[in-house]
């Protein structure tokens, strides 16, 4: 439960003129510290929880508890396409705006592995160098033949200022791919992993006529640099998913004591796949580690055995990620156990192998920008829980100045007031710890949290109000100068042990306040 805190500072200065004796005074001051709550009614409809139609509370869970990082699968390498040319005569004279290149030329992406007729950008970038040997302008009209966006041809033109072959006019520019589909099958388009360019020059329509010789050498150079993409067919390879997962659950990590006892559980862990590509999969661990490093490894007959994992079904708009489920509940490997354990931290260890046989698939592995490769959880059953001596321990931090000087702290207490609808009762424990968290005084309470009632339709609990007090002597006084902060520690425990019904009116309100005798002095 996080516990918002809120603690005002206590600042006493007074002036009363020329005074020849001390004055001193006592007083009774009241100031909240904190006033927070936990409400059931928060956590439903974000995919936690739900109300069922008699009002018990109903746990509808989905978690990704593992999203593999798609981009590793298809890693295009940096890669510059160079284009020259030179005429094949001695020399040849043209008149303003002549024509005179204008050639496709394919190039290679270098691959390993994978075979790729299509993908389209995700993020990258061109970078054109254009080199022109001649004394006139040339204008230089660049294009990548099936490189397509929003069905428009990817182009550009540029002037490039007049040079000599040994010091060419140079055009530099950085274009943005963003969102180009690139069609590698070629000019035959039965190819793959192929990139068409494309350079035409014209003379200057300005300029004068020109004479060059095969001598001149025009030149582009294309680089492309940190290519990722969003969409890919062709065939992918063999690609090895492989690793040990931590993944943490800070809500629970407060829990340093106690257990719990749940009921009727019903639970899958389903592999997701949102590629088009064969795969083969393994869970091997799947541990619960809690407050106590009690560690319970989670059982199924199915882990530690290699599953066969369809392709997605569909296509850009209907894309269907294929899911293997792996269900529990309380007849199914030990998933009681392992829920009762109460973990903060969880240990899964798995390997996902895509196109384990090869290319069965003929080049038709698809990848969209919506897929998606991983573990998810999802659990639907109801909230019947019981709870024994369940500790939750938290700290906060103060800033309580005990001055001797100016104000100090004689005695008092702290007051808890409470109201309670959860079928849980509690004991509450306050430390006073230093600047080091080092507990220097513990605070007893004159009372305990009831659990709450069943109401006589059934369908929800009585509220339940209650003041514990927590007494502050000379003693405890003294120590609120060396205090940075409070640890409160609450021990719940249920009537009974099995079917507690939680209800959509649980709710546990708490006001802490403080009634300080104070003693001032001027």
């Amino acid at each position: 439960m996080k516990i918002k805190y809120i603690f005002f500072t206590i600042i006493l200065s007074m002036a009363f003129g020329c005074r020849k004796d001390k004055t001193t005074w006592n007083s009774d001051w009241v100031v909240p510290l904190i006033n927070d709550s936990l409400l059931i009614k928060d956590y439903v409809n974000d995919s936690t929880l739900a109300i069922n139609g008699d009002q018990t509370i109903q746990i509808i869970a989905e978690r990704n508890l593992i999203n593999l990082d798609l981009s590793s699968i298809i890693e295009i390498p940096d890669t510059s396409v160079v284009q020259s040319f030179a005429i094949g005569l001695p020399s040849l004279t043209l008149a303003p705006g002549s024509s005179f290149i204008d050639e496709i030329k394919q190039h290679e992406f270098s691959f390993e592995e994978i075979v790729l007729t299509s993908a389209r950008i995700k993020s990258g970038k061109a970078i054109i160098r254009i080199e022109n040997p001649v004394s006139s302008k040339g204008v230089f009209t660049v294009s990548l033949p099936g490189v397509i966006k929003d069905g428009v041809e990817f182009s550009f033109t540029e002037i490039v200022s007049g040079g000599t072959a040994a010091n060419p006019g140079i055009g530099n520019l950085v274009l943005n791919l963003k969102g180009y589909t690139i069609d590698m099958t070629g000019e035959s388009g039965q190819l793959y992993n192929l990139l068409q360019s494309k350079m035409k020059v014209s003379t200057d329509p300005n300029g004068p006529s020109i004479t060059i010789t095969n001598q001149d050498v025009f030149k582009t150079r294309v680089k492309f640099e940190g290519l990722k993409v969003d969409y890919a067919k062709g065939y992918f390879g063999n690609v090895m998913f492989s690793d040990t997962t931590i993944v943490d659950v800070k809500e629970l990590s407060k829990i340093t004591g106690g257990s719990i006892n749940v009921e009727d559980i019903n639970l899958q862990l389903i592999i997701r796949n949102g590629i088009k590509v064969r795969a083969v999969g393994e869970v091997n661990l799947f541990e619960s580690i809690n407050y106590n490093n009690n560690v319970v490894g989670l059982t199924h007959p199915y882990f530690g055995q290699q599953f066969n994992i369809e392709p997605a079904l569909g296509a850009w708009n209907s894309l269907a990620p294929s899911e293997l489920p792996f269900l529990f509940d309380q007849t199914t490997g030990n998933m009681e156990n392992f829920i009762e354990n109460i973990g903060s931290k969880y240990e899964i260890g798995y390997a996902i192998e895509l196109n384990p046989l090869g290319n069965t698939s003929s080049g038709n592995d698809v990848l969209y920008p919506q897929s998606s490769l991983g573990i998810d959880l999802k659990a639907n059953f109801p909230l019947l829980i019981g709870a024994d001596k369940l500790t939750l321990r938290d700290t906060f931090e103060i800033d309580f100045k005990n001055d001797s000087k100016l104000v100090r702290v004689l005695n008092g207490k702290l007051i808890l007031n409470t109201t309670n609808t959860f079928p849980f009762g509690a004991e509450v424990k306050l430390e006073l710890l230093d600047e080091n968290n080092n507990s220097i005084k513990q605070i007893s309470s004159t009372g305990l949290i009831s659990p709450a009632q069943i109401n006589s339709a059934g369908n929800a609990h009585l509220p339940i109000k209650e003041k514990l007090e927590f007494m502050i002597d000379e003693e405890a006084a003294d120590l609120l100068a060396e205090t940075k902060s409070i640890m409160v520690t609450a021990v719940f425990s249920s009537t009974t042990y099995t079917n507690n019904k939680v209800f959509a009116n649980a709710a546990l309100k708490l006001l802490l306040t403080s009634r300080l005798k104070l003693k001032s002095e001027l």
